[in-house]
């Protein structure tokens, strides 16, 4: 794939990026597998096949998957009101903006369904500014970790999070948000296990994901990425990473992989939910999460520059209009993206998947991903 290779060395050639990990797979044939540039710029490390990048919400898709494993227990349905599992969540309110930047906290009218936190339509936001509801939640974690040091585990925390106003009405719009974490709560419920313990039970060791999870153990912090401040001169950013299990465990965005790691789950999913003998789910569980589970009202809201063209199903984007997307790409290919720019999809049509691994802050997918797709469907004969 000679135009993915110039793609990508362009990327990194022009200082746009540090460097990037992928790997593409076609018909169980790896048709493109390299590293570029660095893991770190400072010490010259470069990118191997063995470097570890936080993945963030690359992380959601899995959380979804273990949750639909205990769907298909039929150990819940999909319409099925949150607060049965996390009882934090019975009787939701709503924070309304007022025009002079204040609110008023109101009852919702319905409660959040389980269906609305895979579809981010339970108004359930980040923590953060953009709305009432955001400010609160940030005020709220804030309040906590001063007071106590740290995150509560994850069962606490979300069903703190769900005592706290919504942005809207369950159900009536499209907002990127908290609901995949309150999902992985929800497994730890009906598992009884840690959200950890249970992704590495269940779909870690069975697919052979040595190198994935919510912490980085001390032998391996080495390996770890560096993240990069791609609009500010390449400055690295100084945070660091768990090297041991924490109480919180983030299902909507904790995870660490590499590229063979994630490859293995995305060819789980292209592959109907098994892969070498190993069964994690169903291929009609797999259609239902790769299916637009949007209605029109839902869809207008859906209108990220990323998210032109697709639908969005279970934790995924669903290709529906390659033209509106401006994309050579299939109509239902599916997958998701991580804030540091990760990026992955499965594209059954064409017997496909991609994983594309880097340390973007911010992720700027859509200054760097169109070009990347379209060199790699370019390549196809």
């Amino acid at each position: 794939m000679k135009l993915v290779h110039e793609t990508l060395r362009r990327f990194v050639d022009s200082g746009q990026i540090a460097g990037c990990s992928i790997k593409i797979i076609r018909g169980g044939e790896t048709l493109h597998k390299e590293c570029l540039g660095y893991a770190n710029i400072e010490q010259q490390t470069p990118i191997t096949e063995k470097t570890i990048f936080p993945i963030a919400s690359m992380t959601k898709v899995i959380t979804v998957a273990g949750l639909m494993r205990l769907y298909e227990q039929g150990l819940f349905k999909l319409w099925d009101p949150v607060s049965e599992y996390l009882p934090g969540f019975k009787n939701p309110t709503i924070a309304v903006e007022k025009p002079d930047g204040g609110y008023d906290i109101v009852p919702a009218k319905g409660e959040v369904t389980l269906r609305q936190l895979f579809t981010m339509t339970s108004g359930v936001p980040y923590a953060g500014k953009e709305t009432a509801a955001a400010r609160i939640q940030d005020q709220k974690g804030d309040a906590y970790i001063a007071e106590h040091g740290s995150m509560p585990d994850t069962k606490t925390w979300c069903n703190m999070v769900g005592q706290l106003p919504l942005a809207f009405e369950p159900g009536e719009k499209w907002m990127y948000g908290f609901s995949i974490d309150v999902l992985g709560a929800v497994i730890e419920v009906l598992s009884g296990q840690t959200l950890g313990d249970y992704l590495q039970e269940h779909i870690f060791d069975p697919l052979g994901m040595k190198d994935t999870g919510f912490y980085v153990p001390a032998e391996k912090q080495h390996r770890v990425a560096t993240l990069y401040h791609i609009d500010e001169g390449m400055k690295p950013d100084d945070r660091t990473y768990p090297a041991e299990k924490p109480a919180f465990e983030s299902g909507g965005g904790g995870l660490f992989s590499i590229v063979r790691d994630y490859s293995r789950f995305a060819q789980m999913l292209l592959r109907g939910g098994t892969l070498d003998g190993e069964r994690i789910l169903g291929r009609k569980t797999i259609d239902l999460i790769a299916t637009d589970h949007l209605t029109p009202q839902q869809q207008a809201t859906h209108n990220w520059d990323t998210q032109r063209g697709y639908g969005y199903g279970l934790g995924v984007r669903v290709m529906k209009n390659p033209e509106i997307a401006e994309s050579n790409g299939s109509v239902g290919e599916w997958g998701w993206d991580g804030a540091f720019g990760n990026w992955f999809c499965v594209d059954p049509k064409e017997k496909l998947t991609c994983v594309y691994l880097t340390t973007n802050l911010p992720g700027s997918h859509y200054r760097f991903i169109p070009k990347l797709t379209a060199a790699m469907y370019a390549s196809l004969d």
